[in-house]
């Protein structure tokens, strides 16, 4: 009885608690506007354009052949950057977080290379491959293997001692104690790093094609500053931007669908 009057106590608070996270998304873009356009009439229009211009941009830009064509360019490298470094990083994380070892081996390696930014290697990969497709899928799937690696082999950590000790018992092969004890226990904090390193990904990607003229929304960005048309190149900063938000929250949507049944996704639920 407690328990029915407390549900229907707490179930008409959502939608207001819906309402109210909207009207303060909603306070928030329109603060970050208004600064922006304030910002833009003390400066100087020709480094920060303001609203109107931009807007005006946007309606010229969004939608064209290339805007698509720059779009697709950033998003295919993206993802082909992706999927190699998800495989790889998953991979050798899981292999080398199941052995005591190897974790000792190469903790200090990977705690170096990981710090070292992908950008600096820019002028050795191009002088490599040339300002390329190649040479973009390369620093994405160098920018992103660090945060998955470092995640899938900490994840191993994770695993419940009893199920390992279960494992033991049952002898279990290496190969079968990742696919059925490790990968399930530690795809939380796999997921995280995935996650982590996508955005990172789309950041390195537009930054190597503003470095390195290759195509893709960077390159969009470096020709409008280049052509004296700062509100076109707002337009596809803001783009890259929103592609960020979107793929976090892609990310997170197909995260909280995937492993729904984990222990850590149903105390998110629960709150």
């Amino acid at each position: 009885m407690t328990e029915g009057r407390a549900r229907a106590v707490i179930a008409p608070q959502r939608p207001t608690a819906v309402v109210s996270l909207v009207v303060q998304r909603l306070a928030l873009v329109i603060l970050v506007v208004g600064a922006w356009e304030m910002i833009a009439r003390w400066l100087d229009a020709r480094s920060i354009p303001s609203v109107a211009p931009v807007f005006d941009a946007s309606l010229h830009t969004v939608g064209t052949d290339r805007f698509w064509s720059a779009l697709g360019g950033t998003m295919q490298s993206w993802a082909i950057g992706m999927l190699i470094a998800s495989g790889v990083g998953v991979a050798l994380g899981l292999m080398i977080g199941a052995s005591p070892l190897l974790t000792r081996v190469t903790g200090g390696m990977i705690d170096f290379l990981r710090t070292v930014p992908a950008i600096m290697l820019v002028p050795l990969v191009v002088l490599v491959l040339g300002a390329t497709a190649e040479m973009k899928i390369l620093l994405i799937a160098l920018s992103a293997l660090w945060p998955i690696l470092v995640q899938s082999t900490y994840a191993i950590g994770h695993v419940d001692p009893v199920s390992r000790d279960t494992a033991t018992v049952f002898r279990l092969g290496r190969v079968q104690r990742i696919l059925r004890l490790y990968l399930p226990s530690a795809l939380p904090l796999i997921a995280t790093g995935i996650r982590v390193a996508a955005t990172v990904a789309l950041l390195i990607s537009v930054g190597a094609e503003i470095i390195t003229s290759a195509p893709g929304i960077g390159h969009e960005i470096l020709l409008s500053q280049a052509n004296g048309s700062p509100a076109r190149a707002f337009v596809y900063v803001l783009l890259s931007g929103a592609l960020g938000v979107a793929i976090n929250l892609t990310f997170l949507f197909v995260e909280r669908r995937v492993i729904f049944w984990h222990g850590i996704q149903q105390r998110k639920a629960a709150s």
